[in-house]
């Protein structure tokens, strides 16, 4: 029997199984893949417009559970926090990091009481 030759032969053993045929598909995107990145500040009920990125903007802690529930309601699993220390607290030791009551570690608090399921990056 004469078997044509590659490209007119078309192997097909890439699709044997389920996990090959997963591997081997397409590209897809879905919130499951999403990390929502969250611009955190000082203050109480704020929201600053980060000047760099259009539409992105800073939230106080008592406003980002709230962003929180949004981000696992749309299925994204995990928010990445991106605190902007105040100038006065800054060193070059980075003493504010051990401090407990932080802005990052309040942000941490508010959002895993609000959302518990949700990963948290810092």
């Amino acid at each position: 029997m004469n078997q044509p030759s590659y490209p007119a032969l078309r192997m097909r053993r890439g699709r044997a199984s389920a996990w090959m045929r997963a591997m081997l598909a397409e590209h897809r995107l879905h919130p499951s893949d999403l990390i929502l990145p969250m611009f955190v500040c000082e203050g109480s009920g704020c929201e600053e417009p980060v000047a760099a990125l259009r539409g992105v903007s800073r939230w106080s802690v008592d406003r980002l559970a709230a962003q929180a529930k949004q981000a696992a309601a749309l299925g994204i699993p995990c928010v990445a926090l991106f605190p902007n220390t105040p100038a006065d607290r800054r060193t070059d030791d980075g003493a504010e990091a051990l401090n407990p009551d932080n802005l990052i570690c309040r942000a941490i608090q508010a959002i895993k009481a609000a959302v518990p399921e949700i990963g948290v990056l810092t």
